[in-house]
């Protein structure tokens, strides 16, 4: 009887071993098809762009944990694009922490850009107002003048509530930026617990704030920002900011990060799209690059 047990079980682990073979090799084609259309949309993706964003100025806006990979690789498209990179913001944690809430009153207070009026609100709410005054100009706005944009940053920096890096060679200048493209990190893999839900919110007040103020905002991220805790996902669910903000949920692909840029173009001409291929995104690309 052992015989024939014996042998069924070989049997068994067997084809369970050649079923595991043929399920590697399946992933790994899958994988390497995945690699070559990241290949065939980088290098298509100047003659995409084309010339989308030419004479806009973009501000890439990033949080703890998102990666660099991204905005390496966006900033040569977004040349290509015809626009310039104006510097990168990062946005610390303790913006949206409770108890930075007087330390932000306190700043805010201190150096308010001449002819900007803050809106009513929480002090994450104004702070970000300012921020975006001092980085960001639109239509039919002025921008601040470059000693009150400078003590703006210098204060916040001075309280590590934000790093800003000016492009290198312009180190010396403050230009403001007319588009904002917030680079968001992964989503969390567990339920985010209240530290991450409120730096969530303070970045999406953040979005909402450089919105405001110039001609348009796209938040960029990872396939896991469109899931449960991730940045995308939140602005796609807020009713107030999804119809004026866009989206894009795989920048970290070279299909996401041409959407990205012509998503921006479609900004700066009054459109507003979510792409990528997650949940609450309409398509992989805008439609077309606006003209």
């Amino acid at each position: 009887l052992n015989g024939p047990i014996q042998d069924g079980l070989r049997s068994s682990i067997d084809r369970l071993t050649d079923d595991k073979r043929g399920l590697e090799d399946d992933v790994e084609q899958l994988r390497g098809q995945v690699a070559a259309s990241d290949e065939f949309a980088v290098a298509l993706g100047p003659d995409l762009v084309g010339d989308a964003l030419e004479g806009q100025r973009v501000l890439l806006v990033t949080t703890a944990g998102t990666p660099g990979g991204p905005a390496d690789r966006l900033r040569p498209l977004l040349t290509e694009a015809g626009a310039s990179v104006t510097g990168r913001l990062e946005v610390r944690s303790a913006l949206g922490e409770p108890e930075q809430r007087q330390v932000l009153e306190d700043i805010v207070a201190q150096v308010v850009p001449a002819g900007i009026e803050l809106p009513d609100g929480e002090p994450v709410e104004r702070a970000a107002a300012e921020l975006a005054a001092a980085l960001s100009i639109g239509r039919g706005t002025d921008p601040v003048e470059t000693a009150d944009a400078q003590a703006v940053i210098a204060a916040f920096e001075e309280a590590d509530l934000i790093d800003f890096q000016p492009e290198p060679g312009a180190e010396d200048a403050l230009t403001s930026a007319t588009l904002v493209l917030v680079l968001a990190p992964a989503g969390p893999e567990e339920k985010p617990d209240t530290a991450a839900q409120q730096q969530l919110e303070a970045m999406l007040t953040v979005a909402d704030a450089f919105d405001e103020r110039s001609r348009g905002v796209v938040v960029a991220g990872p396939s896991s920002a469109a899931t449960d805790g991730g940045l995308v996902q939140a602005l796609r669910q807020q009713s107030s900011l999804s119809p004026e903000i866009s989206s894009v949920d795989n920048v970290d692909r070279g299909i996401g990060q041409i959407a990205a840029v012509l998503a921006l173009a479609e900004q700066a001409a009054d459109g507003v799209g979510q792409y990528g291929a997650g949940p609450g995104a309409a398509a992989p690309l805008p439609a077309a690059a606006p003209s």
